[in-house]
């Protein structure tokens, strides 16, 4: 059996998609069957004082379905760790939080595992600690924090990283089997030091693993090219062909602290790249490191089993809201559901709704667009909501400023705003909102209608990103019947391909914006240089030429939308975390 430890800034709450990665991954059977013990580890965020030992403030420290058995700042020692806590405190001068969490796979709560928790405050740590820590790096990896200690984000996730090797010492100091393993994962960046601490100091027992979720130096200038993924994909496979590096291509990322970390991970055991892209990347960022040590190792999804006549009573729903929102009942429902960043692309969205409105036209179909996305982590509150929705409609029209629209929020409904006056057969709705019940978006929702809803009306789901590792929210459609229609870029479509390789019918599209998009070979183009402009040219031709194919995908009548779902239902296990965890290479 295997001891777990993954070093995540969603060791006590889940904010984001490493969040659902720990769900998929530590619940599944075929890591419980390998693992008897699986630890978070991570920076402590809540570090409010507690001098009148409030129960409610300690409560929170880690989240739902907790309990605390140590801190530092709640007066609480129930732990046999206790005394071992409080040396470590003094020594170094931090604060400690410790306990355990029941940890839910997010469709099947008959799914769980009891995981421990360690959160380290490291604020006020001994500097000469630290310093030693420090010097250490350098000395034995050549790497210097200098140029980054005024970074919070890079000093907080190196200083958890300080006390690591004498915690995990006193954790496993029980007799080991001589078949049981210690084995790391660094959730992106976050675990880079901790590890580090640990490759110090290895043990035989021990491995370490680099979990990419992501390559950050590849996201950031994917981002900042104005012609994006149709440049950065371009350039890479090019260049790696030819040994040309990342830096070498766009210039140095020295100041960027990730990048620089990321370099130290070919002294790791292994790299666990959530997408093929991401293996590419990884070799971009990292030249000298060895291919056969990243492996692919893809994120699995939710697959929850319902019925086609599940899927018509949501479907109810959505067409309701629709008519109480635009008058009219629409044949198609079409969503996307995402974080509101540039990555993600929701102008392809509305430029592809461009191209279906006269695709609807030709067979008289009319649809239905709901982007769900907010800026605001958690979305507006209750009381807000209803707020604007009696007193200017929202979410069909918008204000600026708080309680709605903020910065990019702006931009979107300024794009959908000219779609719904343009379009003549489909119409679109911006809910910049958390959550998709009456009392999250409004009483013109049917009654009980839930998230699941929504995923379950859906014939189409978004997702034409121009950066996306993985993208399981793009993929989430596929279980309950729906279509997904995403980029080559997605990590995702390639475990999809795969998945459903055999069927005739596919309950997807992905669209190769990064290939030769026209008739001239980009390819010779200095893309780097040339302008947003160029790069909507580029779009507009490529969802232009696959319009018809993807309106010719799109599920338009019932009968359509149980063929799909049988097929969906048939191959919807290959997407799963049961069958995704078998990949990893330490359990083969």
């Amino acid at each position: 059996m295997n001891i777990g430890i993954h070093i995540t800034h969603e060791a006590a709450k889940k904010i984001g998609g490493i969040g659902s990665v720990l769900s998929g991954i530590c619940t599944a059977k075929t890591y419980l069957k390998s693992f008897n013990r699986t630890i978070f580890y991570g920076p402590l965020f809540d570090d409010r004082s507690n001098p009148n030992h409030e129960e409610s403030i300690a409560k929170e420290r880690l989240g739902g379905n907790a309990k605390v058995l140590f801190s530092s700042l709640d007066y609480i020692n129930d732990t046999k760790y206790g005394s071992f806590f409080e040396e470590l405190i003094r020594k170094y001068n931090i604060d400690i939080i410790y306990g355990e969490k029941v940890l839910y796979d997010e469709i099947d709560v008959k799914k769980n595992n009891v995981v421990e928790i360690l959160l380290i405050g490291v604020k006020y740590m001994n500097k000469e600690l630290l310093d030693v820590f420090k010097f250490q790096l350098w000395e034995s990896f050549r790497f210097s924090c200098q140029p980054f200690e005024n970074d919070w984000d890079f000093e907080q996730y190196l200083r958890i990283g300080v006390p690591f090797r004498e915690i995990t010492d006193r954790f496993f100091d029980e007799p080991t089997k001589k078949d049981t393993k210690a084995i790391y994962f660094s959730h992106e960046y976050m675990g880079i030091g901790s590890c580090l601490a640990i490759t110090l100091k290895k043990k035989p027992h021990e491995q370490t693993y680099f979990h990419a979720h992501e390559i950050s130096t590849a996201r950031a200038v994917t981002e900042k090219l104005t012609c994006h993924d149709i440049a950065f994909y371009n350039y890479l496979e090019r260049d790696l062909k030819n040994n040309i590096s990342l830096e070498e291509r766009f210039g140095s990322h020295k100041q960027f602290s990730r990048n620089e970390l990321i370099k130290l991970t070919p002294h790791f055991d292994g790299v666990l790249a959530v997408g093929d892209w991401v293996k590419k990347e990884y070799k971009y960022v990292v030249p000298n490191s060895d291919s056969k040590k990243v492996h692919i190792c893809y994120n699995g999804i939710p697959t929850p089993n319902h019925s086609f006549e599940e899927k018509v009573k949501a479907r109810k729903k959505l067409q309701e809201y629709c008519e109480n929102l635009y008058n009219f009942t629409p044949d198609v429902i079409m969503t996307h559901v995402t974080r509101l960043v540039v990555s993600k692309g929701l102008w392809r969205d509305i430029n592809m709704c461009e191209e279906l409105d006269k695709q609807f036209r030709k067979d008289k179909k009319k649809g239905f667009f709901v982007i769900l996305s907010s800026l605001i982590g958690n979305g507006r509150t209750d009381s807000e909501a209803a707020g604007m929705e009696k007193e200017y409609g929202w979410p069909v029209l918008h204000k600026e400023g708080y309680p709605d629209l903020l910065e990019y929020e702006k931009e979107i409904w300024e794009r959908v705003q000219l779609f719904n006056a343009k379009s003549k057969w489909i119409k679109a709705v911006f809910i910049n909102q958390f959550g998709f019940t009456p009392n999250r978006v409004g009483e013109r929702l049917p009654k009980n209608t839930t998230f699941a809803d929504f995923r379950l009306a859906s014939d189409i789901e978004f997702g034409m990103s121009v950066y996306e590792p993985f993208g399981i929210a793009q993929i989430e459609t596929i279980p309950f019947g729906g279509i997904a229609v995403l980029t080559r870029v997605c990590g995702s479509a390639f475990l999809i391909e795969k998945a459903f390789a055999g069927e005739k019918k596919k309950p997807f599209y992905i669209v190769d914006f990064h290939y030769n998009s026209t008739k001239e070979d980009i390819t010779s183009k200095d893309l780097i240089n040339e302008s947003a402009e160029y790069r909507v040219t580029l779009e507009r031709e490529k969802l232009a030429e696959c319009a018809n194919k993807i309106y010719k995908t799109i599920p338009v009548n019932d009968e359509e939308r149980k063929e799909i779902l049988e097929v969906c239902k048939k191959n919807m296990h290959k997407l799963s975390w049961e069958e995704v965890v078998k990949d990893l290479p330490f359990l083969k």
